[in-house]
């Protein structure tokens, strides 16, 4: 059999033309015919001879021909109509050769800021995280039928763009099924290099080998030329450089999509697109930070020259594993990410409570980018980087996988016609009105206006049932544009306590396009309601009257305290917010024996300027600083945030939080009227005054009740006790929420009846119970993190693959699966759990909250706990491992009592006893930092 001439034949597509590059051992004199058929029907679209010509490419022999002026059906998501090329080699009448390759026609471009396909906008609605190359069997995700099943479930949930790595068998089924795609190089180096010398032979390597094998395909949109490459520091002139000469000579190589040269962090200064990588609402910052999008001066650090789509082609993250709770890889800043959005609550809530905020920080990056498009044209699409199923590695079909309840999410906020409610008001009174605002976001997959249609809504209390239903005509949408429908709705005055739904359906022509839901939480007069009490005087410092109004309207009795020279035993003094002045600051030493005597105290919240001024009735010091939560800027600062949300109750059961839930102090209510089309932010927070303690060791006479932020740096409230008395301080922004929150109206009761009380004072919490070290249930907030040095320590759930490869553990005592702790990415189906705590710090938190022991780390670790143990127990029982390979030694210090040291085998666990002198009890374990601390008990022992 003859050799085939002609090697390859590679089409790059327009609306209009069809561009061949033939890559043959012939000579450009050789007869050449193509053929272009419908993959459909059959019918030609074209046939006849063609005359390439020699294109100088490097180290191959190409010929290129364009054929135009065809009038083809156009590749759409929606249609993804495709054709057959077949080019053929003539010699003496017959083919002496033939290549054939499909192709659909359609053109990607970026126009005044829009990504265009086909001449008309569209928002790419992408996911990022898919396979292949996650951890699912090779022969099984390399499969056409799991690439055809999984590719039809992501379009199920209105998915219209996915990111892979190059796999023919998915790209195949990508331009039958009508899914876009991101792909390309997303790698930190160009052909093992970082950054290329020879511009042209990297570029080469692009033409060539990297996108070769997926340049034909018409799903293809959008190239990576490279992921993360340095945007700051010496590198980043050098790559941007390379970048822009590369971006230049791949754009007449393939004009035929839009480049990324440097995603995440590129900001397009090189390459089409202006792309992101920002993880608002999980490592840092909130997922309500994305409404700083609104403006391009806020997310981009330099004035573009023209208008570029913006991407986030990652964002969102929160890992979570395959039992659904979030993904501790150690050495890594997931596990201080956990404790911002689960904290410390118990085991069996962690894996719903990660659904939970996973859900909403895809809805609001999601529903955001599409809601202020009207105020920032250049949001062109997002692709969140998420886990969105359970299974991976364990796998026969794609329906093992299990979609997580994120997905449903995904299916709402990727709806083409989308219905988004803006509501900063989620906790209300009954029969008062709610301001929302419903954007209604026209992306239609067909291109189409939306015309002759309705805003239907209703308020579902727990049982599903409609206590207000609605409806309101809506104007028509263009296409790719939107509306925004202010919508009050009149809450019934005999509403009961307890959470409530916002559902909207938009019908058009009798036919749902569109739903979406809000949720409330709604109180009745009997929320808040009740009195001081105790019948001890309730004493009021505060100059600038605010936090008195407000004790007033809650019914609140109080006497004005105008000196603070003549405080007596016997009652409790209230400081109101920004109160702390410089005659409280000269009278610290008459409050501090008013404490020191038997007296409490409540500090409401103070600003950084006023904070000062309560050190001088402190016998600890706090502090706090400027630092928003809410900042975009990249990277952000490693401390901790003053405002924030999703505070942490170490003690739920504390009278401070009775019948107040974690739900309830995720995010307040906003009381200042705020919408997005103004400037600034909404009032949501309910965290504004946060701090912290000077000295870290200082949280032995420090009893924190709630906390907030990457791993709870942040503290929103503690009692601080002296002497015989206490002083409750508060970082909530509770007075100016006074009758239009009522979740803040009752902390703030609560706080005041608390401080009033005589009793319940308790600085350690009691313990009854062994603790399982890092099952936080019961821990009942007895460590503190950071301040307390005790670090969660994890292990692997072992997946086949992984068995094989063993663990490792390193010098700071990170027990690691494989050689890297990074896998929650690149092998979801490998999870790391809490196993015990390792004596670790002191130590801090760097940039995304990965722990760091500094230049000079102690030359052991040290985790230090103080809690109350009931009458008549006097020993300690604690069961430690050494999963080291050499003996290791364990240090215990409980209260005064003589240090006990033990040597522990290499591999083995012990258990250690001592006594115990005290039902107050102060204890440190100390030691290398490969050793694990996995559960401590207290008990009664005879003494004989």
């Amino acid at each position: 059999m003859a050799q085939n001439p002609i090697k390859g034949v590679t089409p790059f597509t327009g609306i209009d033309y069809v561009r061949l590059v033939i890559t043959t051992d012939s000579k450009p004199a050789a007869q050449f015919k193509a053929v272009i058929t419908s993959t459909q029907d059959h019918k030609v679209l074209w046939q006849g001879p063609i005359v390439p010509t020699s294109l100088n490419t490097p180290g191959v022999k190409q010929l290129g021909v364009t054929i135009k002026n065809l009038k083809p059906h156009l590749w759409t998501p929606s249609d993804p109509y495709l054709y057959e090329i077949s080019v053929q080699q003539i010699s003496g009448g017959k083919v002496a050769g033939e290549v054939k390759d499909r192709l659909g026609f359609r053109s990607v471009t970026s126009q005044n800021g829009h990504i265009m396909l086909n001449g008309k906008p569209i928002f790419l609605r992408g996911i990022a995280i898919n396979p292949p190359g996650r951890g699912i069997p090779g022969e099984l995700e390399q499969s056409r039928e799991f690439a055809l099943d999984y590719v039809k479930y992501m379009k199920s949930i209105n998915v219209n763009i996915i990111r892979i790595p190059n796999a023919e068998n998915w790209y195949n089924v990508c331009d039958e099924l009508g899914m876009m795609v991101f792909g390309g190089n997303y790698s930190g180096t160009v052909d093992g290099e970082k950054p290329p010398v020879n511009y042209d032979k990297a570029v080469n390597w692009y033409e060539q080998k990297e996108f070769a094998m997926i340049v034909h395909h018409p799903s293809l949109m959008i190239y990576a030329m490279t992921n993360e490459t340095p945007f700051a520091g010496a590198e980043a002139p050098v790559w941007e450089k390379f970048l822009s000469y590369a971006a230049d000579k791949l754009k007449q190589w393939d004009e035929t999509r839009l480049y990324i040269a440097n995603a995440g962090y590129g900001y397009g200064k090189a390459g089409d697109i202006c792309d992101i990588h920002r993880y608002w609402g999980w490592y840092y910052s909130s997922p309500f930070t994305f409404l700083h999008i609104r403006y391009n001066e806020d997310i981009v650090p330099f004035p573009k020259k023209v208008p570029q789509p913006i991407t986030f082609t990652e964002c969102v993250g929160n890992y979570t594993g395959p039992d659904g709770r979030y993904n501790l890889n150690p050495a890594h800043k997931n596990p201080s990410s956990q404790l911002a959005w689960t904290g410390h609550e118990r085991e069996d809530l962690q894996a719903h409570l990660a659904d939970e905020h996973q859900t909403l920080t895809f809805r609001n990056a999601s529903e955001l980018f599409r809601q202020l498009r009207p105020v920032n044209p250049e949001l062109s699409g997002l692709f969140p980087f998420t886990i969105l199923f359970y299974n991976w590695d364990t796998i026969n079909k794609f329906a093992d996988m299990k979609p997580k309840p994120v997905t449903e999410q995904v299916r709402l906020s990727y709806q083409p016609i989308l219905l988004s409610w803006e509501c900063w008001t989620p906790h209300v009174y009954a029969g008062t009105a709610v301001k929302t605002i419903a954007h209604v976001i026209n992306d239609d997959n067909e291109f189409n206006d939306l015309t002759n249609s309705t805003l239907v809504y209703q308020l579902l209390d727990k049982t599903k049932t409609a206590v207000v239903t609605d409806s309101v005509k809506l104007q028509p949408v263009p296409y790719y544009g939107s509306i925004e429908k202010p919508v009050d709705i009149k809450l019934p005055a005999n509403l009961v306590s307890g959470d409530y739904t916002l559902r909207g359906r938009i019908v058009r022509n009798g036919k749902q396009v569109s739903e979406n839901y809000f949720n409330f939480f709604v109180a009745d007069a009997q929320f808040t309601s009740g009195s001081i009490s105790t019948k001890t005087n309730l004493w009021v410092y505060d100059p600038n009257g605010k936090t008195e109004n407000s004790l007033k309207k809650l019914g609140i009795a109080f006497n004005n305290l105008s000196s603070l020279q003549n405080i007596t035993t016997g009652g409790t003094l209230v400081i109101g917010e920004n109160a702390a002045d410089n005659n409280l600051k000269q009278n610290g030493p008459a409050i501090k024996d008013f404490v020191s005597n038997g007296g409490h105290v409540l500090a409401m919240r103070q600003d950084s300027i006023h904070l000062p001024n309560l050190n001088a009735l402190l016998d600890t010091r706090i502090t706090n600083n400027a630092i928003d939560i809410d900042n975009p800027v990249y990277p952000v600062s490693g401390i901790y945030p003053r405002n924030g949300y999703y505070v942490n109750p170490e003690r739920p059961d504390h009278p401070v939080f009775a019948g107040i839930t974690r739900e309830n102090l995720k995010v307040w209510s906003d009381y200042t009227n705020w919408n997005e089309t103004q400037k600034g932010f909404p009032a949501i927070y309910p965290v504004t005054d946060g701090f912290t303690l000077q000295n870290k060791d200082d949280v032995g006479h420090t009893t924190i009740l709630g906390n907030y932020a990457s791993g709870l740096e942040s503290i929103a409230l503690a009692e601080q006790f002296s002497g015989k008395g206490s002083v409750l301080l508060c970082g909530f922004d509770l007075v100016n929420r006074t009758g239009l929150d009522p979740v803040a109206d009752k902390l703030l009761l609560n706080m005041v009846n608390y401080t009033s009380s005589s009793t319940g004072h308790d600085q350690f919490q009691l313990i009854t119970a062994p603790i399982i070290w890092g099952e936080y249930e019961t821990e009942k907030g007895i460590v503190n993190d950071i301040n307390s040095g005790f670090l969660v320590n994890s292990t692997a759930r072992l997946t086949p693959e992984f068995a094989k490869k063993g663990v490792t553990i390193n010098k700071e005592g990170y027990q690691i699966a494989g050689s890297s702790s990074v896998t929650f990415n690149t092998r979801p189906g490998l999870q790391y759990v809490a196993n015990g705590r390792r004596p670790f710090g002191p130590y801090e938190q760097t940039f995304g909250g990965k722990p760091s022991l500094g230049s000079k780390p102690a030359a052991m670790g040290i985790g230090k706990f103080w809690c109350r143990i009931p009458e008549g127990q006097n020993r300690c029982s604690t069961v430690a491992w050494n999963p080291a390979d050499e003996p290791l030694e364990l240090k215990i210090k409980i209260n005064n009592l003589p240090e006990i040291t033990k040597q522990i085998p290499a591999g083995e666990k012990i258990t250690i006893e001592c006594p115990v002198d005290a039902t107050d009890v102060s204890m440190t374990y100390a030691g290398d930092r490969r050793l694990v601390i996995l559960e401590t008990a207290f008990k009664k022992t005879d003494h004989n």
